[in-house]
């Protein structure tokens, strides 16, 4: 699968879900490459202020210094919680309010292997003093066309996406299925 056509997929997802795309950013030290944002208001609470939300899918290259491993997933969350806090505060005009959930979709040219998904859903117990909230964590390999899926628990009428986008790109990746145990 080209890149063309796994953007054109996730904004097949997202686009009928409200999401808007936004510019990616480099980041030098630590280094994180985020190919892309999308991100869509939300609600959480019917007050005002404390209800204002943002749904984020933050599209990144897996970094060169980080391997697949569970602590090293987890950095590349904690990283990219940080740049997405910076770059949606929650305060100027129209802010994104108090909360961002998280959903990391990250390229990666390692194979995916068999045990991923076990190992991927310790990456989403991350510092939960932040405001950035991660939902989910999607690793995918578009030359073995293959993906690996996390998903934390989350109100999905809140935050459908990281289940949305796991249905649909398993219609084009493959997961891997754990085998059997027969009695």
């Amino acid at each position: 699968m080209t890149h063309e056509q796994f953007f054109g997929r996730i904004e097949a997802i997202l686009r009928p879900m409200g999401f808007q795309e936004d510019d990616g950013e480099e980041f030098l030290d630590p280094p994180l490459d985020v190919l892309r944002y999308e991100s869509r208001k939300t609600r959480l609470h019917w007050v005002p202020v404390l209800g204002r939300a943002l749904g984020v899918v933050a599209i990144a290259r897996q970094p060169v210094d980080l391997s697949g491993s569970p602590p090293d997933q987890r950095r590349l969350i904690e990283r990219l919680s940080r740049a997405v806090h910076g770059r949606f505060p929650p305060w100027p005009r129209g802010g994104s309010g108090l909360v961002i959930g998280l959903t990391a979709v990250v390229l990666t040219p390692a194979p995916i292997r068999f045990d991923e998904e076990e190992t991927l859903g310790s990456a989403l117990a991350v510092d939960r003093r932040s405001r950035v909230v991660p939902l989910g964590l999607l690793r995918i390999n578009l030359g073995q066309e293959a993906m690996a899926v996390a998903v934390g628990p989350a109100p999905l009428e809140v935050f459908p996406e990281p289940v949305a986008l796991a249905d649909g790109l398993a219609e084009h990746l493959g997961r891997f299925v754990p085998p059997l145990e027969l009695e």
